[in-house]
């Protein structure tokens, strides 16, 4: 009787045995998902924090230079922030004001910021932990101050974070990010103006309304009018407005609004798109509409607060925090002919 009894147990394990490892390989799968989609949050946490709004006071000391780096470098190289760009050239010159620089030291700290492979800009930490171990560097001593014709220049430290060093820190990584988004064209283009510029464009608008024009919320790429632009992110339409017809600037439409699209990208920020030539968003593209990161959304134009042809390109939050679009661009996928 027990040995009937073993081979009847015995029978019921063989036949649960593939339920049992079924339940087990399910549990497996849910927790590795679970990990996966925690870890994805956390990473792209950390890319927002590392992206939020990082502005240069008085910018226009370094913008002529600093263009021409970008329009050298940034689809063949990668971006660098100018942040980056100030904060590299301090430390390792030991000066105030970096705009007295040669352009051969701006080149020079833009490609040693730069990882070629990625295009990205080098991990502040690695580079903070660099800038340490190089005892050929000056000794850093410039304090915030002045320039010698009286304009504000901040030290910037990207090495240090509400007072923790961040070469220390468990809360910086040393990796590289995946960037969730794509360049809007693929053309040659130049840019002509840079993120939080402070800009001398004269419209003849009254005094409040030109201080809010120079300031730059975004990136000007100038490109001929009627080019095509495409969406950086995978998003919905959220706004699509048409209020001039013609291509001309605002010195001769005195039209104020202009042509603008926005798309909500599925990260939850909104892409900008400024400067529209009148319609040109493709049959059957309204709001509401899903868009893919690629595809077309319109034609360029000078549309607007505008004085020339190009696509202003910009990022901001749901709260209207204003971002610095090209940091989140992965430039390894560009397919322009720069």
């Amino acid at each position: 009787m027990e040995e009937i009894k073993k081979i009847f147990n015995k029978k019921i394990l063989i036949a649960l045995f593939p339920m049992l490892a079924g339940v087990v390989v399910f549990f497996i799968i849910i927790v590795a998902v679970i990990s996966f989609v925690t870890g994805e949050s956390l990473v792209e946490e950390r890319v927002n924090s590392m992206r939020e709004k990082s502005s240069v006071i008085n910018s226009q000391l370094y913008a002529e230079r600093y263009r021409g780096l970008l329009n050298k470098y940034l689809t063949t190289k990668g971006y660098v922030s100018l942040e980056r760009m100030v904060f590299y050239l301090q430390r390792t010159n030991n000066v105030l004001d970096t705009s007295t620089l040669s352009l051969e030291l701006w080149d020079k700290a833009y490609l040693a910021n730069i990882n070629e492979e990625e295009k990205q800009m080098i991990p502040i930490k690695t580079m903070c932990k660099s800038l340490n171990d190089n005892k050929s560097l000056p000794t850093f001593t410039i304090e915030s101050g002045t320039n010698s014709a009286g304009v504000t220049i901040d030290v910037i430290d990207l090495c240090h974070k509400d007072g923790e060093d961040i070469t220390s820190s468990n809360n910086y990584e040393e990796y590289y990010y995946p960037l969730p988004f794509s360049f809007p064209l693929k053309r040659d283009f130049t840019i002509t103006s840079i993120v939080f510029e402070h800009r001398n464009v004269d419209l003849g608008l009254s005094a409040e309304a030109q201080e809010n024009v120079n300031f730059h919320s975004g990136w000007d790429i100038a490109v001929p009018t009627g080019t095509n632009f495409y969406s950086v992110c995978d998003g919905t339409v959220s706004n699509i407005t048409n209020t001039q017809a013609n291509d001309l600037p605002f010195n001769q439409s005195n039209n104020s609004t202009g042509n603008y699209m926005i798309v909500k990208c599925t990260n939850g920020l909104s892409a900008l798109y400024w400067h529209l030539q009148y319609q040109s968003q493709p049959y059957g593209l309204r709001v509401g509409s899903l868009v893919k990161k690629g595809d077309l959304l319109g034609r360029t134009s000078t549309t607007g607060q505008s004085t020339g042809p190009h696509l202003h390109l910009g990022l901001r939050t749901d709260d209207n925090t204003l971002l610095d679009i090209m940091a989140y661009i992965d430039f390894t996928k560009y397919e322009g002919t720069n």
